[in-house]
């Protein structure tokens, strides 16, 4: 009886280190505080479709149409393809939505950031391998890359110290200024363009003047050098929009029947193409950010040799038969 006693005191011991040992954390893990469900990416392809298809409704209503990855409509859709074996849904939802992810595939390259459009690219390829945008933009994701590598290789040599000193007694001589290299960096407002098939806008921008020439500096009396030459401003004008593009209408907001606009800035290289776009603001937000983009990355200017800033403002209208919203 004793013994039986002693064996029944061992086993409930056991037992009692056995759950608090299932209690404790584990060696080498610390309890993190509790974090808000919508902070952490959603899983992709661990629920079945129909969750999946939730989630990318979820998604679209929150604008987060192709990013952030891992949490995003097109994402969500390519799981739920391979969840389903014969519904053709997230396949129908995907071909919609491959228009507005090349557009964000483009909005990425025009701001150079390679590592972004090569993420949407892969998505690209997911969707369909033999889209007719791929090879395209494969080139130009390839072109921005060696772009940059090559930048980055002359920052580098530009940072070197200089191996070669000015001579004992000799100022080092400025080097000349060429009046035909000057950048017009003011920023102008210029007419709007709709989405609504209408005329082409013109670009009624107003370039920054360029600063009038100090007086030369009278000779002294009896001297012989030649007389002062006083350089002449440089008139500079803003170029004309020869390619206008109309910008294509937000599906999501063409079944809402919803209408707004959205400013871009922007820089007009040399020979009349357009870098560097950028969004300035929009309304509704996050709605037609995209499609402005696009478009103004699409615009062709006349070449003037000179590089200019403008800013233009995108508007969206429904056409006639869908103001109603139908």
């Amino acid at each position: 009886m004793k013994r039986t006693t002693q064996v029944a005191i061992v086993l409930a011991i056991s037992m009692l280190l056995v759950a608090c040992g299932e209690q404790a954390p584990q060696p080498g893990i610390t309890a993190s505080p509790a974090v808000d469900a919508d902070s952490l990416p959603e899983p992709v392809g661990d629920d079945d479709a129909g969750s999946l298809h939730e989630r990318a409704a979820q998604a679209l209503a929150d604008h987060r149409m192709v990013s952030p990855a891992g949490r995003n409509a097109v994402e969500y859709y390519l799981a739920a393809r391979q969840e389903e074996a014969a519904d053709g849904r997230a396949q129908a939802a995907l071909l919609e939505l491959q228009p507005y992810l090349l557009i964000a595939v483009e909005q990425a390259l025009g701001r150079g950031d390679a590592p972004e459009a090569a993420r949407l690219l892969s998505l690209v390829a997911r969707i369909d391998t033999h889209a007719p945008a791929l090879p395209r933009l494969k080139a130009a994701l390839a072109g921005l890359q060696l772009e940059q590598m090559e930048k980055a290789q002359r920052e580098a040599t530009a940072d070197a110290p200089s191996p070669t000193l000015p001579a004992a007694g000799l100022a080092p001589v400025p080097a000349p200024v060429s009046a035909t290299t000057a950048v017009t960096t003011s920023p102008a407002q210029s007419a709007p363009l709709s989405a609504a098939p209408r005329e082409a806008a013109s670009v009624d921008a107003v370039p920054a003047t360029a600063a009038p020439a100090s007086p030369a500096r009278a000779p002294d009396v009896g001297a012989s050098a030649a007389p002062a030459v006083t350089p002449r401003a440089v008139a500079t004008r803003t170029p004309r929009l020869l390619q206008d593009v109309p910008p294509r209408y937000p599906l999501p907001a063409l079944r809402a029947g919803m209408e707004g606009q959205a400013e871009v800035a922007f820089t007009i290289q040399p020979d009349g193409s357009v870098r560097n776009v950028q969004l300035v603001s929009s309304t509704p937000p996050g709605v037609f950010d995209a499609s402005a983009v696009a478009v103004a990355q699409r615009w062709r200017f006349e070449a003037t040799g000179q590089v200019h800033a403008l800013r233009r403002t995108v508007l969206f209208r429904l056409p006639a038969g869908e103001a109603g919203g139908g």
